[in-house]
This record gives C-alpha cells, structure tokens and sequence, in this order.
C-alpha cells in the first residue's frame, strides 16, 4: 500500500491570509473605522483563496486556509457593511433636518415665529447695551488709574529731586 505524503505547499500564504484576515476581523469592529479593514480583507481573501487552489492541486492540508478564508471573508463584509451604511449617511441627516424644519413650521404659528424673531432681536440689542456700558465703565476706571498713576510718577520725581 502507498503511503500518501501531504505537503505544506500554500501554507505560508495561508498564514499570511490568516493574519490578514484576523486584522480584518478585529478592525471591522471599531464603529466609523471598520469600512477601512475592507481593503487588507480584500488582500486577505485573495492569499487564502490562492493558498487554498495551491494546496488542492498538491493534496496539501487546507484546514489552516479554509480558516483563513472564512475569517477573511466575515471581516471584509462587515467593513463593507459599514461602508454602505457611512456612505449613505450625509444624505440620511439631510432628510432629517429637512422633515424637522417642515415639522417646526407646521407647529409653530406665524406670529410665535415673529414674536422669537423679535425677543431675539431684543436680547441682541441688551446683549450690545451691556457691552457698550461695561466698555464705558472700564474707560473711567482706566483714565482714573493712570491719573493717579502720574500723580504718584509727579510725587517720586519730586522726592527724587530734593
């Protein structure tokens, strides 16, 4: 009887697509990151899938590359999951601050509307008031100080002087 001999032809790439696919997997997990394992998935895929047709053609173990595939594979469509779901994500806030805009125009009354407008208006202008009087007070005390500043410069001079 003949002995059949397994060889390890396709094993390193199957490890290199094991890694690959096992990085994949663990970055498709992040939220908002995840779409970006898509591309070392891709790679992924591609090394088992070559070391898996190597390893067939040699009667080479596969258990190894079928495992990597099979990772490589779950990882890389989660991230293309997410990429679908960030991708259309712009277009989805837009509808919703449009459906909010519609539903605050439908609730509120056009004289609520101008009444806010004009409480705003208001606010705006106590809010220039306010800072027009702390201005003008700050001034006050400013000039005052330096007065006194060169009354006090006047006095060392003198005794300076003496």
């Amino acid at each position: 009887m003949e002995q059949i001999q397994k060889s390890n032809v396709g094993q390193g790439l199957g490890i290199a697509g094991l890694v690959l696919g096992i990085i994949t997997l663990i970055i498709s997990f992040i939220p908002c990151l995840g779409m970006y394992a898509l591309f070392p998935g891709v790679i992924a895929i591609i090394l088992s899938a070559i070391a898996f047709s190597q390893a067939s053609k040699a009667n080479s173990k596969k258990g190894l590359l079928i495992a990597a595939l099979v990772i490589s594979i779950i990882g890389t469509s989660i991230a293309a999951w997410q990429l679908y779901i960030f991708r259309d994500t712009p277009s989805k806030i837009e509808k919703i601050g449009k459906k909010l805009q519609e539903v605050a125009e439908k609730e509120l009354d056009p004289e609520e509307l101008e009444e806010l407008e004009e409480a705003m208006e208001e606010l705006e202008g106590e809010i220039e008031n306010i800072t027009e009087s702390a201005f003008e007070k700050v001034n006050k005390h400013t000039k005052k100080t330096i007065k006194e500043l060169e009354e006090v410069a006047e006095e060392l001079e003198d005794d300076e002087s003496k």
